[in-house]
C-alpha cells in the first residue's frame, strides 16, 4: 500500500491496517499523549493514543527526516551496532 492510498483510508481503517500489519518500531510520550511509531510498506505513520480518554486521536505519516528528528534521542549506537556488525 503507498502513502497516498493510506491517507485516504478513515482512521479506524489506518489503526486497524498498522495493528495487523505494520512494524512496531518505537513509542514516545508528549504531554498527554503515548504516541507508537510504524513501519508499513515504504513508509512511517504514527498512532496518537490518548490513555485518559482511552481513544486514538489521530494518526500522522511522517518523512523519515522527521523520525530521525523527532526520535534521534531515543536512538543510540548500541541500539544500531548489532545491527551493522561492529564489533567491540
Amino acid at each position: 500500500m503507498k502513502s497516498d492510498d493510506f491517507r485516504k483510508l478513515t482512521i479506524f481503517r489506518q489503526v486497524e491496517l498498522l495493528l495487523a500489519g505494520g512494524n512496531h518500531v518505537m513509542s514516545r510520550i508528549y504531554l498527554f499523549y503515548t504516541i507508537h511509531l510504524f513501519t508499513l510498506s515504504d513508509f512511517y505513520a504514527e498512532i496518537w493514543y490518548r490513555q485518559a480518554d482511552n481513544k486514538i486521536e489521530r494518526v500522522i505519516l511522517l518523512e523519515l527526516t522527521d523520525v530521525l528528528d523527532i526520535y534521534a534521542n531515543q536512538i543510540g549506537l548500541s541500539d544500531i551496532s548489532g545491527s551493522i556488525g561492529v564489533k567491540e
